[in-house]
């Protein structure tokens, strides 16, 4: 008589991708309680998705939950070391955190790689300027202001290592 009916299912079965697609969706909407959700259940499914952790800490950056953020980033750079933008915002976070030392480190790492982001720059540029390097925060900061010439920490980062300094570009250096 036809009795033999499957039960539905009330909750839909998505795969990992349809997980990612609805975090970026999220995500793109700037719901950032709700994005982790879904990017948080595709790195259950398929954990070597390293935009899905990338996205995942980027969602805990703007939520100020700090130590998942970085938490997820590595894990989007231990699945692909290549992530350029992942390296890019472990490094701006390292640089707000105050670990210079991790920072300089990942911010290096992401000049080397011909980064576009202008605060690798501008935050590289700070670190040398702290650390005295005149010639290398000067580039630096010149660099990130080739990049986005409106950024205005980096325009004070350059006119602090300017006076910092005691010379602009061209100049020679003040005698000891």
């Amino acid at each position: 008589m036809g009795c033999n009916r499957q039960p539905v299912n009330p909750y839909p079965v998505y795969t990992a991708q349809q997980y990612f697609d609805m975090g970026m969706q999220a995500f793109t909407a700037e719901n950032y309680p709700q994005a982790p959700q879904y990017f948080e259940t595709d790195v259950s499914m398929a954990p070597s998705m390293a935009d899905a952790h990338y996205y995942l800490g980027l969602c805990y950056l703007k939520q100020n939950m700090l130590r998942r953020a970085e938490d997820s980033l590595v894990a989007a750079l231990r699945y692909n070391p290549g992530l350029l933008r992942a390296r890019e915002a472990l490094g701006v976070l390292y640089y707000t955190k105050g670990d210079y030392f991790q920072a300089k480190r990942e911010l290096e790492q992401c000049r080397a790689g011909y980064s576009t982001n202008p605060q690798v720059y501008q935050y590289l540029g700070a670190i040398y300027l702290s650390e005295g390097n005149c010639p290398a925060a000067l580039a630096m900061f010149t660099r990130a202001l080739e990049l986005d010439p409106a950024l205005f920490p980096a325009r004070q980062g350059y006119e602090d290592a300017k006076r910092a300094c005691g010379r602009g570009p061209g100049k020679a250096a003040p005698q000891p």
